[in-house]
């Protein structure tokens, strides 16, 4: 019998399923250490530490007018400062009432106008 020859290699086949898993490899190097977590909540108090000693006694302050006259003054410093109070309170109250008349006449006129 005669050598035949070959023909024109013919298109790849379907491949074929996969083959089973090789063998585990060797362990790697650590890896870097992550950030660090929250804090977490403070602690008890500890206990209450030994009483000091005494310090020096200090310089006594300036006290209240003893005598009647020194009273008068005081009552009437304090008589002029609720005075101030009271006159500033009332150019508020009539500046809000100037305010409120406004804005009702402003209320009537968009009224008329819708």
């Amino acid at each position: 019998m005669a050598k035949q020859q070959r023909g024109a290699r013919g298109e790849r086949g379907v491949p074929g399923p996969p083959g089973p898993a090789g063998a585990t490899g060797s362990v790697g190097d650590r890896g870097l250490t992550g950030k660090a977590g929250t804090v977490g909540a403070a602690g008890r108090a500890g206990a209450k530490g030994a009483k000091g000693a005494k310090g020096l006694k200090g310089a006594t302050g300036s006290k209240a007018p003893s005598n009647a006259k020194g009273r008068r003054r005081l009552i009437a410093a304090v008589d002029r400062h609720i005075e101030n109070i009271y006159g500033e309170l009332s150019v508020q109250m009539r500046r809000m009432a100037r305010i409120q008349a406004q804005v009702d006449e402003l209320r009537d006129k968009i009224r008329s106008v819708l």
